[in-house]
């Protein structure tokens, strides 16, 4: 027996909001189980709202049509059934939201999160017991026989995704707690957000030394494409592997770690350098087992040009692809391969020079408060900082030493003064452009060799 559409319209809504709270603020990795369920939900709400008028004969009038979305969810319980996909999906969730210290007895669900998490998994189990066999029907009655030779749209396995074999609807909160701890052994990434993984183990990472986004200053334009970067893979747009190389000290892994971190449903994970090499392919297959999570593969300091690709290229763009829930990060001090460059977005640092080292300066002391700080000022501060590595108080110009010195800078309150002093002094300081070049000849010599400095001369002598 079918239900009235609006009916079924409110508990597609009321199950939407439910499977929302477990997913507010991120998004379900694109293909999974959860990411289809929520496709369905919201195609079935549009459909009974007058949004759409889904029919089994007819072809999709638009994007959302719900007959594809049911199909699709169908396919993903191909393998397990509906309600076994639902539990996993549920558990997972509550796992990575409730407590760690939550007892496996029960004990702790007392914890008000804990127990409001709890109801709303029943809850949406509970909705999700006749919803899509119910808004099956409508179609059905909706739709009327088939005229001719018209065959449905709708695979028949769709119309029995229910949860009415839901186990979280025979268990009482106790069990539910120790489903959610086993659900918590199954899964290691329910620790944290940053692994290391070192021979199949992942293990969890604290990084307190990793600068905010808010904290970092100047080369806008490479800000802006990390933030857009790792946004489109948060949103599921896209995961193109992304390959970064500058001289050391710019913020390649700064920045890398940051600005992922930001997007709260990408889980990092840092690997050995050898596993792009040797261990990448079941590096991924242990993370394809976690479909509802996204993952963000961060190779640091990797050497380019004698790195084996062999695998890289067989998993990007050759004879496997890259799950959608799965990323790759690489930076480099050097050039990528051509072969390698063409398989992701690339990325490459402008050198650190002093007009770069000023923009730092006046974007740090914008950030701070001061408004419209003068060009005077700026140059007198970069020049101090020069004179600093001169003195040895750094051991290099870069990015890295430049906000070290400006932490210094903002905690001084005699030094702001003596510089704000000789800002406003007939002859201002300024940064001398031949350290920077001398540095920077320097550093390219060690990493790329003598055969290589003259057109690394020619690009400085480019961008400056």
């Amino acid at each position: 027996m079918t239900s009235g559409p609006d009916r079924i319209s409110e508990v597609a809504r009321a199950a939407a909001a439910s499977f929302h709270v477990f997913f507010t603020g991120e998004s379900p990795a694109p293909g999974s189980f959860a990411s289809r369920l929520e496709t369905v939900l919201g195609a079935i709400v549009q459909d009974l709202n007058g949004a759409s008028s889904a029919n089994l004969y007819a072809p999709p009038s638009n994007a959302s049509d719900p007959i594809d979305a049911l199909n699709l969810l169908a396919e993903s319980c191909t393998v397990h059934p509906f309600a076994r996909n639902l539990d996993r999906m549920l558990l997972e969730r509550l796992a990575a939201l409730t407590p760690r210290e939550t007892s496996p007895r029960g004990n702790s669900a007392q914890d008000p999160d804990t127990a409001f998490f709890h109801r709303h998994a029943v809850h949406l189990a509970e909705l999700l017991k006749d919803l899509i066999p119910e808004y099956c029907g409508i179609l059905a009655q909706r739709s009327g026989p088939a005229v001719g030779d018209a065959v449905p749209r709708l695979r028949p396995s769709a119309v029995h995704l229910s949860s009415a074999q839901s186990a979280l609807l025979r268990m009482k909160p106790g069990a539910v707690a120790m489903e959610v701890a086993r659900a918590s052994s199954d899964d290691p990434f329910s620790a944290g957000r940053i692994f290391r993984h070192r021979d199949g183990v992942f293990t969890p990472l604290a990084l307190p030394s990793i600068r905010g986004v808010g904290d970092f200053y100047g080369f806008q334009p490479v800000r802006r494409m990390f933030q857009e970067h790792f946004k489109a893979f948060s949103e599921g747009r896209s995961n193109l592997p992304l390959l970064i190389s500058s001289l050391p000290g710019l913020g390649k892994t700064q920045m890398s770690i940051a600005y992922s971190l930001s997007f709260p449903n990408i889980t990092l994970i840092i690997p050995e350098p050898a596993d792009i090499a040797t261990g990448l392919e079941r590096l991924i297959a242990a993370l394809a087992k976690h479909p509802d999570r996204k993952f963000m593969l961060f190779f640091d300091d990797i050497d380019a040009a004698t790195t084996d690709w062999y695998y890289f290229r067989s998993n990007i763009g050759g004879t496997f692809s890259l799950p959608p829930n799965i990323t790759i990060t690489i930076a480099s001090n050097q050039r990528f391969p051509a072969n390698i460059s063409s398989r992701g977005r690339g990325c490459e640092f402008p050198m650190f020079d002093e007009i770069r080292c000023q923009e730092m300066i006046l974007d740090f002391l914008t950030a701070k408060g001061l408004r419209e700080p003068s060009k005077n000022l700026v140059a007198v501060i970069a020049s101090d900082y020069v004179s600093e590595f001169g003195q040895k108080q750094f051991e290099e110009l870069s990015p890295r030493t430049l906000v070290r010195y400006l932490d210094h800078y903002l905690s001084d309150p005699a030094k702001r003064k003596t510089l704000m002093d000789e800002a406003n002094s007939d002859v201002v300081p300024q940064p001398d452009p031949q350290v920077f070049y001398e540095e920077n000849v320097k550093l390219m010599r060690s990493i790329h060799g003598e055969a290589a400095l003259e057109q690394f001369r020619k690009d400085a002598i480019h961008v400056s």
